[in-house]
């Protein structure tokens, strides 16, 4: 008696999708740049050019150190590492916060001046008039920290300063959609990318603290977190004094 012919295979489900488990992502992307292309593809940035990027370990804060903690990021480049539990004890002593918060430009420059010596801060100040003063910096190779309104989703948002949070902007990529900045933050071990257009809005409507407060309350510059000395409409800079620019 001949051999039947082997069962043919079923035909695939279309239900049969494989998912891939939440912490794959942060396993995949091993290089940094295989996950800038990522978000690239994601946002469907047509003709990317990378003009700048600086590879940066993420830190997650704990509390409201979030504008510590971006400048723990900007320092990892010096041998001797600078903890944001450092840096907190610093500036309570400086009087310039009482949890960690910072709602002063001028206080984080201060405190970027101690610890980056290599590097000279320049306050930006006028961002959504001027938003050029942050592509310039990027592409001579500073690292920049901006305060803004922080989404469910970290991503810019407009809440006049009652979801203030800072990021450390790492690299600047060109498309025809406009210029879009990688950035990190304290809230996620993630590479962030936004439209610069939607972060300085952000950064322009920081007007006042929110209501919710821890204990204690919060050091708050003269003239109001939307004043001279505040957060809205400024950034601090970080050029490095002798360093070459890290572009690819």
């Amino acid at each position: 008696m001949p051999t039947p012919p082997p069962t043919p295979p079923a035909p695939p489900s279309a239900l049969s999708i494989t998912v891939l488990p939440p912490k794959t992502y942060a396993r995949v992307f091993t290089d940094p740049y295989q996950e800038i292309q990522s978000l690239i593809f994601r946002y469907e940035l047509n003709d990317a050019d990378i003009k700048y990027y600086c590879h940066l370990k993420p830190i997650r804060q704990q509390g409201p150190q979030c504008g510590l903690v971006a400048l723990a990021m900007a320092a990892q480049e010096y041998p001797r590492k600078i903890a944001a539990a450092e840096l907190y004890e610093d500036a309570r002593q400086s009087g310039f916060t009482q949890h960690g918060e910072i709602y002063s430009v001028d206080s984080m420059a201060k405190l970027a001046a101690k610890y980056m010596a290599d590097h000279r801060p320049e306050i930006l100040r006028n961002l959504e008039d001027y938003p050029y003063t942050i592509t310039r910096a990027l592409t001579s190779g500073a690292k920049v920290l901006i305060p803004y309104d922080s989404d469910l989703n970290n991503a810019p948002t407009l809440k006049r300063g009652h979801k203030a949070h800072w990021a450390l902007l790492v690299g600047l990529i060109s498309s025809e959609q406009g210029y879009h900045v990688l950035a990190r933050h304290g809230k996620t071990a993630r590479l962030a990318l936004w439209p610069l257009a939607d972060l300085l809005e952000s950064n322009a409507n920081l007007e006042e603290e929110g209501p919710i407060r821890h204990t204690g309350g919060y050091v708050i510059p003269d003239g109001g977190v939307g004043g001279k000395q505040g957060l809205k409409g400024r950034a601090v800079a970080l050029h490095p004094c002798n360093s070459p620019v890290t572009s690819l």
